[in-house]
C-alpha cells in the first residue's frame, strides 16, 4: 500500500505589529543599552522578538540581539545559518515564560561571518517568520559580530514527552534536552531525509483503529499530529544530493533498531526547529556518516524482535500474510511487475518470505500481494506455485499445496497484476471442493477478488477467505473522517464480500464455520470492518488481542490486516496473534535495500502476519469478572485501601489477560464518600467508574442517599452502565422500577446479571426519599427472573450464566452465616441451583464460600470484598459455547493495594478531584483539643454498636445549633459518621489540631436536613430500646450518639422492650408523660436504621439546617473544641432504678459502658456511693466487646449503710473521665425483730495457761435451736483464725485478757451477740519446773482475784 502525504504549512493567527519598546515592555522584557562592543545599540531580548504566540510580533521590523551560538548549519547543511540563544537562559528555571530565548539566523549563501559554537555574538536582522520558524534574516556584512568568544554555552532546557504541538513554540530555536521517551515511530524518511520520526511518551496509535470515525477519533487524530517530532540530521538536502557527505547518521546495518526503541539524546542537547509543518531535533551541526561525532544520538531497546511466532493453541493454525509484492516476474523483464528488479533481488526476497512462513507453524495462509500470473500473460497460479516449491525444499516435498485459481479468475482483463492466494498442509488439513470466489466488476474493479477454500481436519470442515480490498492511496485532498481515499469502494467490497459468506454458509459442504483474512486496507474501527461485523463477523485481532497491530504508516500503529471469524467458527479459536517482524522494522532491511541480511524473517514484508488457532472441537470460553463492593468513593488509596488509580490498573491488568473480562460491582459506588469525591457529590467516582468501563451494578442502599430523584435523574444519566435492582418496584404501578437484569455476550457466551437490594431499605435510607418505591423480596426476585433468563424465549433474555450482584450480605465471615435464617442466609439456599455466583455487599465483610448445590458437581459461589477497594474479586468462569453448560467456577477475593501500576488516565482524574478538594476542604474551622473518634471493635475497625466521643459531639453540635427552636436533646445515629476527626496535622498549612471543612465533611458526608419534633418520655424510652436491631439484621446494636444533659442506664440481659432503666434530663428523671423536644437528622427523622419511633414525633418540622453547616458553626463558637469523656450511658444489670432497698442489703452489680472504646483514659476506677459515702469501688477492664458497647466493664458489690432513709440516688461515678449517672432508689428500715434473751450467760471452762485449752460453755437463750459464731478476743481484739467454741493458749496469750465474742442468730430474730469474762493468762518462766510455773499461775490469779 502507497501513501502519499503532502506537507502543510503550519498557520498562525494575524497579529498587530507594534513598535519595539512598547511590546517589550508589555511582555514585561525590558530594553538593554549595550556599550562594550557597539556603542549606541539598543539590544531587543530575543524573547522580545519570539513573542509568546506563533508568529514574531516584530515582523518586518529590523533589531539587534546579542546571544551565544548554540548551533552552526551554513555550508553543505543547505539551512544557510546559525542559532544563537540568549546567554544566561536555558536550564530548569525559564526567565521568560511563554517566550523562546532561541532564535535562527538566516546568514544567506555568501555571508560567512567568523563566528562559532559557544560565541556570544551580536546579530542585527530584520524579524520573520520562514514557513512558520521565526528567523533574524541577517545577510548583509557586518550584521552578526563577535562580542566574547567561547562564553560556554546555556544549559539545556528540559523538554518533557508531554509537551507537544503548539506548547513546544516556547522552546523554539532553544537547546533542549528532550525528558522522558521518546520513542521511535517510523524510519520511512532516514533513507532520503535522515529523519526518524518519534512518538513521545507511548507509541501512537490511528485514531481509527482506537474508535469509530468521528469527533473523538478526529481528537485523537489531532493529538497524534501534535505528539509527533522528528529527529532530524541538520540537513537541508536529501541523503541522494550529491553535496551530502556519507550517508544518514542513525541506523546502521550492524544494529538492531526497531520502532518502539526510545532514543537517547546527547548530553549537550538538541535545537528544537519547526520546518515542513513538524517540530523537529536537530544535532547542533549536521551529522552524518563521515561525522563529527559526539552529536548524534543512542538507543534503547523497548521492542526487541520476537524470536517464534505467537503460541496459539488448538489442533490447527491459519494465518494471513501479505507478501510484498512476491513477483517471479521481474521488472526488468516486465514494466508491471512490481517486485524484485533482478535474481539477486528475488533471491533474497523468496529467502526471506520462505522462513517466515515456514516459521509461522500454520496449516492454511491466506496470501496477498503475490503475483497473478495471469495478469502478465504467463500460467495461472505460475508465482504461487513457484513459492509452494521454494517451500517444499525447505520443509519437505509434498509438505505445502496451494489452492488451484477458480477458472472464472484466468480472464485476464478483469484481474489486477497482483492476486489473492491461499496455501495449505495437505496432511493437516483436506481441501474440500474448489476455489470460490465472487466475480462482479462493479464491487472488484479496483480491488483483488477474495478467494474461498474450504477445508477439513478430522471432521471439522471451515473455509478460508483469503482478501485485498482497494488502497488508501489517492491524489488531492484526502477526505476529513480519517479513512482514507477510496472508502466507499472498500464498504462496497465488504458488502460483496458478506454476500459470498452467505453463499458460502448455504452451501452445505463449506458450511458457517469461516474465516475472513488478509489486508482489507481498513483500520479495526472503519466503516468496512463495521459492515462485516454487522454480517456477523468479529475481527479477532481487534477483539482478542492488547495492543497488537499489523501495521505503522506516518507513524502511527494499526491494523491493515485482519482475520474476521463468523459467530460459529469463533467457538473453536483457541488464541490469535500478530507476529511483529516488519511492521517495526527498519524499511532498508527489505530485501531490495542495502541493510537486508538476505535471508531471515525480518522485514520479510511490510506488514505483519497474523495467526490463528482453531481446535476441531469447540473451546470453553474462559471469562474473567472482576466484582467490586462498596467503594463509597474513595479514590484516594490509604492505609489498606486500593483506591481508585491501582483498581482501574488492575482491571487493565485483567483485561490484558484475559480480552473476555467483565467489571461489576455490587453497589454503594457512591454516597459517604470521602471529601475528595463527596465535595463534588460523587462525580469523580462516577468518572472514574466510567472510565475503567464499569460494566454494570447494582444498586445500593446509599445510591438513594439522596432520594430516587437524584437516582434517576442525576446519577444514572451520567453513568454509561446500568443500574439493576430486581427487587425494587415503583409503588403506584407495581412494575420493576429499574432494570432486573443486564445480559452481554462474551465471546459467544450469554452472561446475565440480576440485581436486588436489601430489604432493609426504607430503614437505611431517608424514607421520604424513597416513598414512591417499594423493596421487595430478594429470593422471590431473584428467582423469578432468573427463570426469565432461562425459559427459552430470547424475548424476555436468555442467559447461559447467570450471576447475582446483590445489595446485602453476611453478618460476618462465617460461612454459617450466608446459609442461616437471615435475609441473605434466605437468597443463597433459595436461589442455589438456579444462578451461577452471587457477588454480595453492605456488611462490609471479606469472604469467597463456597456453597453445596444439590445435583450439581459445581458450587454456588458467594463472594465479598470488604469496602472501599481494600479488597478486588476475580471470578474466573469456563463455559462451554457451543452448549452454555458452565463447567467450571472459580473465585479468588485479594488485597487491593499493590495489586496493579495505578491507570494513568485514572490516576488524573483522582488528581484532579483532590486539587479540587483541597481548595474547598482547606478552610480551617477551628481547632481540637485531642482525637474525636468513632468507636472501635477489638481489630481497629469502625463498632457502630459502640459509643463515640464524636457521636455525642455531633450531638452536642445539633442541639446547639437549634436551641433557639427550644430543642432539649439532639441523638445522632452511628452509621452517619464516616470519619473521624484526628488532632495531629498533615503539614505547615494543616498544624496539629487544625479542623478544616474537608474534615468535617468527611465526618458526615450526607448533607442531611435538621428535623425537630416533640417525644414523650415513654417514646423517647423507646427509641432508645430500638438501639437493639430487629432480629436478622446485619448489625444487632447501633448506637446512638446523645447530646450532653440527656443521660440513661440500661440492662443489657433484660429482653427486648425493658432494658433501658433510669433516664434524666440535665439531672431530673425523665418521666413517660413528660413532653421533649429532639432534633436529630433527616434520616432518623422518618425511622431510619430501624428507629421506627421516630416517625411518630409530633410538632415536625425541617428546621431548615444541615448537619454539616451545624458542626461548622459550632466550631466557629467554641474552638478549641475538648470533646467530652464523660460516657452519657451506663449498663447497671441487674437493674435498681425504682427499687427499694433495706440499711445492711449487700448489692451487687454488674457495670459496662464505663469506658469509650476509642478515647479517654483506658486505666480507670469505678466507685458507687449513696448520700456522699462512697460504698464500694472497682478497677474497669477496658477489654472491647465487638458490635456492642459493653466495653468499660466492673463488678460491684456495697453494703447499704444505716442512717440513710426515704428517696435518694446511688451514683456510679467514674472520676477519671467524669462519667457519673444517678439511680433513684428508696431506702426504707426493715420493721424489728424480736429479740433473743439471754437465759445463762456464756463462760470460758479450763485453765488460762499457755500450753492449756480454754473451752466456751455457750449458755442458755430464750429461743432454742439457736446458732452460734465465735470469736476470740485477746485484750478485747478479734485472734486471727480464733472462730471455734475451743482455744489453745499460746505464749503471745501472757498478761493478756482473753475473752470469746459469741454472735448468736435464729430464723426471724435480731442477731444477738454477746461476750464472755474476761480470763487472765498469768505469765511463766521458760525452762522452769512445772510446779514453779504452777506456783506462779495460782500467785498471779490470787492477785487478780
Amino acid at each position: 500500500m502507497n501513501h502519499l502525504t503532502p506537507f502543510r504549512r503550519r498557520t498562525a493567527p494575524t497579529r498587530a505589529v507594534a513598535v519595539c519598546t512598547a511590546l517589550a515592555v508589555g511582555l514585561g522584557f525590558s530594553t538593554v543599552a549595550v556599550t562594550p562592543a557597539v556603542a549606541n545599540t539598543t539590544i531587543t531580548p530575543i524573547s522580545a522578538v519570539q513573542g509568546t504566540g506563533a508568529t514574531t510580533p516584530l515582523d518586518g521590523q529590523t533589531v539587534t540581539v546579542r546571544g551565544v551560538v548554540t548551533a552552526d548549519y551554513r555550508g553543505v547543511s543547505g539551512y544557510n545559518g546559525i542559532v544563537v540563544q540568549e546567554q544566561g537562559s536555558g536550564g530548569d528555571t525559564d526567565a521568560t515564560p511563554g517566550a523562546s530565548d532561541g532564535i535562527f539566523i538566516f546568514l544567506g549563501s555568501t555571508h560567512n561571518p567568523g563566528v562559532a559554537i559557544g560565541d556570544l555574538v551580536e546579530v542585527t536582522g530584520r524579524a520573520g517568520e520562514n514557513f512558520g520558524q521565526t528567523q533574524l534574516t541577517a545577510t548583509a556584512a557586518g550584521t552578526v559580530t563577535l562580542v566574547e568568544a567561547q562564553v560556554g554555552l546555556p544549559a539545556p532546557t528540559p523538554l518533557p514527552a508531554d509537551v507537544i504541538g503548539t506548547d513546544r513554540e516556547q522552546f523554539e530555536n532553544m537547546l533542549v534536552a528532550p525528558t522522558g521517551d521518546y520513542l521511535i515511530g517510523s524510519t520511512h524518511q532516514l533513507f532520503n531525509f535522515g529523519t526518524l520520526w518519534l512518538s513521545p511518551g507511548d507509541e501512537l496509535v490511528k485514531s481509527t483503529e482506537q474508535v469509530r470515525p468521528g469527533p473523538e477519533a478526529d481528537a485523537i487524530a489531532a493529538e497524534n499530529r501534535a505528539s509527533r517530532i522528528l529527529l532530524d540530521d541538520g540537513y537541508n538536502i536529501q541523503i541522494s544530493n550529491s553535496r551530502h557527505p556519507g550517508d544518514q547518521p542513525y541506523l546502521r546495518a550492524d544494529e538492531i533498531v526497531r520502532n518502539g526503541d526510545k532514543v537517547v539524546f546527547p548530553e549537550a542537547g538538541m535545537v528544537l526547529q519547526w520546518g515542513f509543518d513538524d517540530w523537529r531535533l536537530q544535532p547542533q551541526v549536521p551529522i552524518s556518516t563521515e561525522g563529527p561525532a559526539g552529536y548524534g544520538v543512542g538507543f534503547e531497546s523497548r521492542n526487541p524482535r520476537p524470536e517464534t511466532a505467537p503460541e496459539t493453541g488448538g489442533d490447527l493454525r491459519v494465518a494471513a500474510f501479505n507478501v510484498l509484492n512476491y513477483f517471479t516476474t521481474l521488472t526488468t523483464q516486465n514494466s508491471d511487475a512490481r517486485g524484485a528488479r533482478d535474481a539477486a533481488a528475488f533471491e533474497r526476497q523468496e529467502a526471506k518470505i520462505v522462513a517466515a512462513i515456514t516459521a509461522l507453524g500454520a496449516d492454511v495462509v491466506g496470501l496477498q500481494e503475490i503475483e497473478n500470473s495471469v495478469a502478465l500473460g504467463e500460467q495461472p497460479d505460475e508465482a504461487v506455485a513457484t513459492l509452494v516449491a521454494a517451500l517444499n525444499e525447505v520443509d519437505g516435498a509434498g509438505t505445502w499445496a496451494y489452492v488451484p485459481s477458480a477458472p472464472e479468475l484466468n480472464d485476464a482483463s478483469i484481474v489486477d497484476v497482483i492476486t489473492n492466494a491461499i496455501i495449505y498442509k495437505p496432511a493437516s488439513v483436506e481441501l474440500v471442493g474448489d476455489m470460490i470466489t465472487q466475480i462482479d466488476e462493479t464491487v472488484w474493479f479496483n480491488a483483488r477478488e477474495p478467494l474461498g477454500a474450504t477445508f477439513d481436519k478430522d471432521g471439522y470442515r471451515f473455509t478460508v477467505v483469503a482478501n485485498h480490498f482497494k488502497s488508501k492511496s489517492g491524489s488531492g485532498t484526502e477526505p476529513a473522517d480519517g479513512q482514507g481515499f477510496f472508502n466507499t469502494d472498500r464498504v462496497a467490497q465488504a458488502k460483496g464480500l458478506a454476500a459470498l459468506t452467505d453463499e458460502i454458509e448455504a452451501d452445505p459442504e463449506r458450511g458457517e464455520n469461516i474465516l475472513l483474512l488478509g489486508d482489507f486496507n481498513a483500520y479495526s474501527q472503519e466503516d468496512p470492518i463495521a459492515t462485516l461485523g454487522e454480517a456477523g463477523f468479529t475481527s479477532l485481532v481487534d477483539d482478542r488481542t492488547d495492543g497488537q497491530y499489523t501495521y505503522t504508516f506516518n507513524g502511527e500503529l494499526g491494523s491493515l490486516d485482519h482475520v474476521l471469524a463468523s459467530d460459529a467458527i469463533a467457538a473453536n479459536v483457541t488464541g490469535v496473534g500478530v507476529w511483529n517482524i516488519n511492521a517495526a522494522e527498519w524499511g532498508d532491511r527489505q530485501y531490495n535495500f542495502g541493510a537486508t541480511d538476505g535471508s531471515s524473517v525480518y522485514r520479510s514484508s511490510d506488514h505483519d502476519p497474523v495467526v490463528v488457532g482453531l481446535s476441531a472441537q469447540a473451546q470453553p470460553v474462559d471469562i474473567d469478572i472482576v466484582t467490586i463492593n462498596d467503594f463509597h468513593g474513595r479514590l484516594e488509596a490509604g492505609s489498606g485501601v486500593g483506591g481508585a488509580a491501582v483498581l482501574g490498573g488492575f482491571v487493565n491488568q485483567v483485561r490484558a489477560e484475559n480480552p473476555n473480562t467483565l467489571f461489576v460491582s455490587a453497589g454503594d459506588n457512591i454516597g459517604a464518600s470521602t471529601f475528595t469525591s463527596f465535595i463534588q457529590q460523587d462525580k469523580p467516582t462516577i468518572d472514574v467508574l466510567n472510565a475503567m468501563d464499569l460494566d454494570v451494578t447494582a444498586i445500593g442502599n446509599h445510591e438513594f442517599d439522596l432520594g430516587r430523584s437524584d437516582l434517576d435523574d442525576r446519577v444514572i444519566p451520567a453513568s454509561n452502565f446500568p443500574y439493576l435492582g430486581a427487587n425494587i418496584y415503583d409503588r403506584e404501578t407495581g412494575e420493576p422500577a429499574y432494570d432486573e437484569y443486564w445480559v452481554t455476550e462474551v465471546d459467544g457466551v450469554d452472561v446475565g446479571f440480576i440485581g436486588a437490594i436489601t430489604e432493609s431499605m426504607p430503614s437505611l435510607v431517608t424514607p421520604a426519599g424513597i416513598a414512591s418505591l417499594e423493596f421487595g423480596d430478594m429470593t422471590e426476585a431473584v428467582n423469578r427472573v432468573a427463570g426469565q433468563l432461562q425459559d427459552g424465549d430470547a424475548a424476555n433474555g436468555e442467559a447461559d450464566v447467570i450471576i447475582v450482584l446483590v445489595h446485602e450480605g453476611a453478618a460476618t465471615t462465617d460461612i454459617a452465616t450466608a446459609t442461616d435464617d437471615s435475609d441473605f442466609g434466605d437468597l443463597v439456599t433459595g436461589t442455589a441451583g438456579s444462578v451461577d455466583a452471587i457477588v454480595s455487599s453492605h456488611t462490609h465483610r471479606v469472604y469467597d464460600h463456597e456453597i453445596p448445590v444439590d445435583g450439581s458437581d459445581l458450587p454456588l459461589i458467594v463472594t465479598q470484598n470488604g469496602e472501599y477497594s481494600s479488597h478486588v474479586g476475580r471470578f474466573s468462569l469456563s463455559v462451554d459455547p457451543t452448549t452454555g453448560e458452565l463447567l467450571d467456577i472459580a473465585a479468588d477475593v485479594l488485597p487491593l493495594p499493590g495489586a496493579a501500576q495505578p491507570d494513568p488516565a485514572i490516576a488524573q482524574i483522582v488528581a484532579d478531584a483532590v486539587a479540587f478538594a483541597n481548595e474547598a476542604g482547606s478552610v480551617s474551622l477551628g481547632e481540637i483539643t485531642g482525637d474525636v473518634r468513632r468507636a472501635v471493635q477489638a481489630n481497629g475497625t469502625e463498632n457502630r454498636g459502640g459509643a463515640s466521643l464524636l457521636g455525642n459531639l455531633v450531638a452536642d453540635a445539633q442541639l446547639w445549633a437549634t436551641r433557639d427552636l427550644g430543642t432539649e436533646v439532639a441523638l445522632m445515629n452511628p452509621g452517619g459518621l464516616r470519619a473521624d476527626l484526628v488532632f495531629a496535622g498533615t503539614g505547615a498549612t494543616d498544624p496539629d489540631g487544625n479542623v478544616t471543612f474537608r474534615e468535617a465533611a468527611s465526618v458526615q458526608p450526607f448533607a442531611n436536613s435538621l428535623f425537630t419534633m416533640t417525644l414523650t418520655g415513654a417514646q423517647l424510652r423507646q427509641v432508645l430500646e430500638e438501639q437493639w436491631q430487629p432480629a436478622g439484621s446485619s448489625r444487632p446494636f447501633l448506637k446512638l450518639g446523645i447530646s450532653e444533659g440527656l443521660d440513661y442506664t440500661y440492662d443489657p440481659s433484660l429482653a427486648a422492650g425493658e432494658r433501658i432503666g433510669t433516664i434524666t434530663l440535665n439531672g431530673e428523671t425523665v418521666t413517660d408523660d413528660q413532653q421533649i423536644r429532639i432534633v436529630t437528622n433527616s434520616f432518623l427523622s422518618t425511622g431510619g436504621d430501624n428507629f421506627f419511633t421516630f416517625a411518630q414525633g409530633t410538632n415536625r418540622a425541617d428546621s431548615g439546617r444541615i448537619d454539616l453547616q451545624a458542626f461548622v458553626d459550632y466550631f466557629a463558637e467554641f474552638s478549641p473544641v475538648t470533646a467530652s469523656a464523660a460516657d452519657r450511658s451506663i449498663g447497671v444489670s441487674p437493674s435498681i432504678a425504682g427499687s427499694t432497698l433495706t440499711p445492711g442489703d449487700t448489692v451487687e452489680l454488674q457495670l459496662s459502658s464505663l469506658l469509650y472504646s476509642n478515647g479517654g483514659d483506658r486505666d480507670a476506677t469505678v466507685t458507687v456511693s449513696i448520700g456522699g459515702e462512697v460504698l464500694a469501688e472497682a478497677a474497669i477492664d477496658a477489654t472491647i466487646v465487638d458490635g456492642t458497647d459493653e466495653q468499660g466493664r466492673a463488678t460491684v458489690s456495697f453494703t447499704v449503710p444505716e442512717g440513710v432513709e426515704g428517696a435518694t440516688d446511688v451514683v456510679i461515678a467514674v472520676a477519671d473521665n467524669g462519667t457519673e449517672v444517678s439511680i433513684p432508689v428508696t431506702i426504707e428500715a426493715a420493721e424489728p425483730l424480736p429479740t433473743i434473751e439471754v437465759k445463762k450467760q456464756p463462760k470460758l471452762v479450763g485453765s488460762a495457761v499457755v500450753g492449756k485449752t480454754l473451752r466456751v460453755d455457750d449458755g442458755r437463750y430464750s429461743v432454742r435451736g439457736v446458732e452460734v459464731e465465735y470469736q476470740w478476743l485477746r485484750n478485747g481484739q478479734p485472734i486471727e483464725g480464733a472462730t471455734g467454741d475451743s482455744y489453745r493458749v499460746t505464749s503471745a496469750d501472757r498478761l493478756a485478757e482473753l475473752s470469746v465474742e459469741l454472735t448468736v442468730t435464729a430464723d426471724g430474730y435480731e442477731t444477738l451477740t454477746v461476750t464472755t469474762d474476761e480470763r487472765r493468762v498469768p505469765p511463766a518462766i521458760p525452762g522452769a519446773p512445772k510446779w514453779v510455773n504452777g506456783l506462779i499461775s495460782l500467785i498471779t490469779a490470787l492477785i487478780f482475784w
